[in-house]
């Protein structure tokens, strides 16, 4: 190669380099902070973050949208890989008569890479029940079928409650609730859904071992793998380390 030509394209790649930087720089959004694995949808290339992991911002200033789905962010914890999310039907339903029945996230989260975490509470709402159930289920000021009453009760441990919904003979749909939740009367409810519940993430790749080499941690659609960009210009497996191809 000419000598010209190869000088010329050293001074390209790190200028090439930082227009990638640029792209893919911390955004805000509200109060958040979105960087990798998320990305800011709309305003950011989609390889800045994984694709399941858009963020959508809401020019209303309500809390964004995640994924173009029906879950808003309410914050993301970065070092503990996880997020706070809530379902925007059941918020919007301060009663929880019609919005709770409707509850389903996992078709939301099945190919995202995220998942509710285990140290969530389970919140029920039952309803229809052929026996009486327990004392401490608190019943709601709305009916199921024939117009029998609901109730709502909140687990302590996974799986707890599924002897004492039997017994009961109900049928019921489950919510998560944030960690340390507690639920002293029916009005709590409506709280305790806007509070919203964890979502763990854990994405290829170790991104902080990217940064700490001087790298940017990006995404390879084409490829489907985690790509750690070095200051060259080059997206490498791992680390911007050297003698890494």
């Amino acid at each position: 190669m000419h000598a010209a030509a190869v000088l010329a394209l050293l001074v390209l790649l790190p200028l090439l380099a930082a227009a990638l930087d640029a792209d893919c720089a911390p955004a805000s959004c509200g109060n958040l902070s979105i960087r990798y694995p998320f990305w800011l949808s709309g305003r950011q290339p989609s390889y800045c973050g994984y694709p399941s992991f858009g963020v959508a911002c809401d020019r209303t200033g309500a809390p964004p949208l995640l994924n173009e789905s029906y879950l808003r962010v309410l914050d993301i914890n970065y070092s503990n890989s996880n997020v706070v999310t809530f379902h925007t039907n059941l918020a919007g339903d301060p009663t929880g008569c019609r919005g709770a029945t409707k509850f389903n996230v996992s078709a939301i989260l099945a190919l995202s890479l995220l998942t509710i975490s285990r140290a969530n509470r389970e919140l029920f709402l039952c309803g229809n029940c052929s026996r009486r159930p327990p004392a401490e289920w608190l019943p709601m000021n709305c009916a199921g079928s024939a117009g029998a009453p609901w109730f709502v009760y909140m687990s302590h441990e996974p799986g707890e409650a599924d002897q004492e919904i039997s017994s009961a003979g109900c049928h019921c749909t489950a919510m998560p609730v944030m960690p340390g939740s507690e639920l002293r009367a029916p009005g709590d409810y409506a709280g305790l859904v806007r509070r919203g519940f964890l979502l763990e993430w854990k994405v290829p790749g170790d991104c902080a071992a990217c940064d700490a080499s001087g790298g940017e941690c990006r995404f390879d659609a084409d490829k489907n793998a985690f790509r750690c960009l070095c200051p060259d210009g080059s997206r490498r497996p791992a680390t911007c380390a050297r003698g890494e191809g």
